[in-house]
């Protein structure tokens, strides 16, 4: 957000993008963490007294930061720079948007990497978005510690809702209502069509199988832009436009 405010004080006061930065609590590492930051008032007060001007180069800096972050192209599609700090969390960022995008394994076109794990809570059980969240598998255990606290339950629930409602008949997943008390991880329960288990088993035979998610400046399993992930010899993650295959 920090980055969203330098390019609008760019874009909207071009003459004076003049910031002061006061820093309390501790950032996670990864930039990804959800909890409060606890400060006292003499805490506070100090807090003021420590504001640091940042510099317009820092500025112009953090704003095209936020451009490529909010651009039209996913982050790891771009050339790599400098090795410098703001790269590095520009890769962070993007190995975090890639993982909502499918994936081109050899030949195969595979589910995002997010949806992967659903699918593999996912069978011929009905369960509520709650019970894939808690799911005693690897996956369940995956979306729990490794996913929780970076996009939280709720969306899950809502991706289970898309891909019910994506493609109709052909639909991946079925739903059927289960509480009418407005909570989103119990408003209903899913289980895998054969349409779903055909993806689950030997993955997309198209882009436009999976719902359309927006990630940031770019939208993922979107047949008109076909961003993709493509892992390369140096095991680091890049994304390219699918080439359209032949009919």
């Amino acid at each position: 957000m920090l980055w969203a405010l330098c390019a609008w004080r760019l874009r909207y006061r071009p003459e004076h993008p003049d910031l002061d930065m006061v820093v309390l609590g501790d950032a996670p590492e990864d930039g990804f963490s959800r909890g409060f930051v606890r400060v006292k008032p003499a805490d506070a007060r100090r807090g003021q007294d420590d504001a640091r001007a940042q510099s317009r180069t820092r500025v112009q800096h953090m704003a095209r930061s936020w451009r490529k972050l909010s651009g039209r192209s996913p982050i790891l599609s771009t050339e790599g720079g400098r090795a410098d700090r703001a790269r590095k969390e520009l890769v962070e960022l993007g190995t975090h948007q890639a993982a909502f995008f499918p994936r081109v394994d050899g030949n195969a076109l595979t589910l995002s990497w997010v949806d992967q794990l659903l699918f593999a809570c996912l069978g011929k059980d009905w369960l509520t978005p709650a019970d894939v969240f808690m799911h005693r598998s690897s996956a369940g255990e995956e979306l729990r510690s490794g996913w929780g606290e970076r996009i939280g339950d709720v969306f899950i629930a809502m991706r289970l809702r898309q891909w019910a409602d994506h493609r109709g008949a052909e639909a991946a997943l079925e739903s059927v209502p289960y509480r009418t008390d407005r909570r989103p991880m119990l408003e209903a329960r899913y289980r895998l069509t054969a349409a779903g288990d055909e993806i689950k088993r030997h993955g997309l035979a198209e882009i436009a199988q999976g719902p359309p998610v927006p990630v940031w400046g770019v939208t993922a399993y979107d047949p008109l832009d076909p961003w993709v992930v493509v892992d390369d010899d140096t095991d680091h993650r890049r994304m390219k436009l699918l080439e359209k295959r032949a009919t």
